[in-house]
């Protein structure tokens, strides 16, 4: 049985705190089963740079005629 003491711990941690925790027991459990985890990077896609985008969106901005 989980230790209450931890349980309220874990209760007051924001969102990302739960996830990171999360991730960590995941990993852990992972190492001692002796299984590999997919990668769990995903890219996120920024704007910055993306001129082609940027023009996209200002025609579709422009008011009809």
């Amino acid at each position: 049985m989980i230790n209450e003491e931890i349980l309220d711990t874990l209760r007051r941690l924001n969102r990302t705190e739960k996830l990171e925790a999360l991730q960590v027991l995941a990993y852990e459990l992972a190492q001692e089963e002796k299984v590999a985890l997919p990668n769990m990077d995903f890219p996120i896609w920024s704007p910055y740079d993306s001129y082609e985008a940027a023009e996209t969106l200002r025609k579709f901005m422009e008011p009809a005629h």
